[in-house]
């Protein structure tokens, strides 16, 4: 490769950067539909007749400034007998490439997974200690965007 073309390289990752970081910020509306699939597409891998009570408030959260971002929240009951270690397992084989497994070096004793997903941060916990009625905790957290215009 001659200078000329490493030259050119450089500044088109260089521009491709600078745009990248001057496009516009996805709406609230659009963060809260993201949010909400990924969260769905965790939820997909429950049991079938898994009760699922949905926690979120709505409300925009802390992001960036000027920014905000949008937090979900579902709790999921499946029926007993629920293998909590074994729909962890699960999920981390049969969630696509885009769902990336994050370790983040706190050690806890029930099953649980830390996802990054497109920018969002997930986490999905299961309470061991709800044996009569287990419980699947989904959080997501949107990447920042717009606050909402309402």
């Amino acid at each position: 490769m001659t200078f000329t073309h490493l030259r050119f390289a450089l500044l088109t990752v260089a521009a491709a950067s600078l745009l990248v970081g001057c496009s516009p910020l996805p709406s609230f509306d659009q963060l809260r539909t993201e949010t909400r699939s990924a969260v769905q597409a965790i939820a997909d891998h429950l049991p079938p007749g898994t009760r699922i009570t949905d926690r979120s408030t709505g409300k925009e959260g802390p992001c960036r400034r000027g920014t905000a971002s949008y937090t979900e929240h579902w709790a999921a009951y499946p029926d007993p007998p629920f293998d909590g270690e074994q729909f962890i397992a699960t999920l981390t084989r049969e969630l696509p490439d885009e769902f990336v497994v994050v370790d983040t070096g706190v050690p806890v004793s029930d099953p649980n997974l830390a996802i990054d997903y497109r920018g969002m941060t997930m986490s999905v916990y299961v309470d061991a200690d709800q044996r009569d009625e287990p419980v699947v905790d989904i959080f997501a957290i949107s990447r920042c965007g717009s606050p909402p215009t309402e």
